[in-house]
């Protein structure tokens, strides 16, 4: 029988690597995780930086919905706004692991690939990055999917000469309405 908590688990992970491999497509559906990503970020930021622990739970919840039923198309972009989902509910959720409960180490490895601007890609850091994911591997069930999606898929194809790769497309939307909560 399974758990609630490893039904939430695996539904928490969507976060990162989604239900379906990135580019190949072996998804029922050819919709995007990062055009979901993008069109669900405003209603997490409003729930996050209210910094209620159950709002924040209802923005994670919100965030794996984002995700599920989807194609990772651009593991470059998909990386890009992970870290800006990551850094924006780290310090209004600190409570509280993202993706899930005992996957808490992930968005430390996420955020070591990037500068503070959260567009910057380091480069220099993979085999670092590579390392974090490789340890998380051992707490969380999800790290191997996340690792290979980041390392794997979309480190390879901005960082093969470059030390620093600067993502200049709009991952996010940069204005959101008022605040709803």
């Amino acid at each position: 029988m399974v758990s609630v908590k490893e039904i939430i688990s695996f539904c928490a992970v969507a976060f990162f690597i989604g239900t379906a491999k990135a580019a190949g497509g072996n998804s029922t559906t050819d919709v995007s995780c990062e055009d979901k990503l993008y069109d669900s970020f405003c209603e997490y930021k409003q729930l996050v930086l209210t910094q209620e622990r159950e709002k924040c739970l209802e923005a994670r919840d919100i965030l794996n919905e984002a995700v599920s039923d989807c194609v990772a198309k651009d593991p470059v972009k998909r990386m890009v706004q992970s870290v800006h989902y990551v850094r924006l509910f780290a310090p209004n959720c600190p409570n509280i692991e993202l993706p899930s409960d005992g996957c808490g180490q992930l968005p430390t490895c996420l955020q070591m690939l990037f500068d503070r601007s959260g567009q910057r890609i380091r480069c220099c850091y993979k085999r670092a990055a590579d390392r974090c994911f490789a340890r998380a591997e051992n707490g969380c069930s999800y790290a191997a999917g996340v690792r290979d999606l980041f390392i794997n898929q979309a480190l390879p194809t901005v960082c093969k000469y470059n030390r620093y790769f600067y993502y200049e497309e709009t991952v996010i939307p940069s204005s959101c309405p008022a605040s709803q909560y």
